[in-house]
C-alpha cells in the first residue's frame, strides 16, 4: 500500500471516528428527548455488556502481538487507557454524589474490572517477545488522552445520563470506540502482515 493509500485510510478512519463520537453524543437527545421512567431499560444492561466485550477484545489483542507480530504499542496504549478509566470513573462518582439508585452500579464495577484487565494487558504486552515493539510511550500517551476524553464526556453528561435512557450506553460506546482507536493506531497490522511475507 502506498503512502497516498495509507493517508486515505487514516482520513477515512478519522472521519469515521468523528462521526461515531457525534452520533454517540446526539443519540440520547434524538432518541429520548423526554425520557420517561424506565424507558428503554434494556440499554442499562447493553452498555456494561459492551464494556465486558471491549475488555475481552483488549485481552485478545495480546494474541495479535504474540502471533501476528503486531507492535506492542497498541496493547500498551489500550492497557493504559483502561487504567485511565479508573480515575475518570472515580471522578464521576465523586461529582455525581447521590447513589441511591441501582442504575449507578456500573459506575462502580467499571473501574474494578478496568484495573486487572489494563494492568495485565500492559505487563503482558511489554513482556512478550515481539520483533516489533513500536513506541510504547506513544501508546501510553494515546491511552491517557483517550481516558481523559472519557472523563470529560462523563462529567459533561452528568448523573442524569445514568438515571435516564440511555443509562450510560453512550459512555460505553465511547469507551469501545476509544479502545479500538488506541489499539488500531498502535498495532500497525498492515506492516506486520507485509513483514510476514
Amino acid at each position: 500500500m502506498g503512502c497516498r493509500d495509507e493517508m486515505m485510510v487514516r482520513l477515512v478512519g478519522g472521519l469515521t471516528l468523528v462521526a461515531v463520537v457525534v452520533l454517540l453524543w446526539v443519540m440520547p437527545i434524538v432518541l429520548f428527548p423526554r425520557p420517561g421512567i424506565n424507558e428503554a431499560l434494556e440499554l442499562s444492561m447493553v452498555g456494561p455488556l459492551l464494556y465486558i466485550v471491549t475488555l475481552g477484545a483488549g485481552v485478545l489483542s495480546l494474541v495479535g502481538v504474540s502471533l501476528l507480530n503486531w507492535k506492542a504499542e497498541g496493547p500498551v496504549g489500550l492497557g493504559v487507557f483502561l487504567l485511565g478509566l479508573v480515575p475518570a470513573f472515580v471522578l464521576a462518582i465523586v461529582a455525581f454524589g447521590n447513589f441511591s439508585d441501582d442504575r449507578f452500579v456500573p459506575l462502580f464495577f467499571t473501574p474494578v474490572l478496568a484495573v486487572p484487565a489494563g494492568a495485565a494487558i500492559v505487563v503482558a504486552s511489554l513482556v512478550m517477545r515481539s520483533r516489533r515493539r513500536g513506541r510504547p510511550l506513544i501508546g501510553c500517551v494515546r491511552g491517557a488522552v483517550a481516558a481523559f476524553a472519557v472523563a470529560l464526556w462523563l462529567i459533561a453528561r452528568g448523573a442524569a445520563d445514568w438515571l435516564q435512557a440511555p443509562y450510560g450506553f453512550d459512555v460505553y460506546g465511547l469507551i469501545a470506540a476509544a479502545a479500538a482507536t488506541v489499539l488500531y493506531l498502535g498495532v500497525d497490522a498492515r506492516s506486520a502482515s507485509r513483514a510476514h511475507r
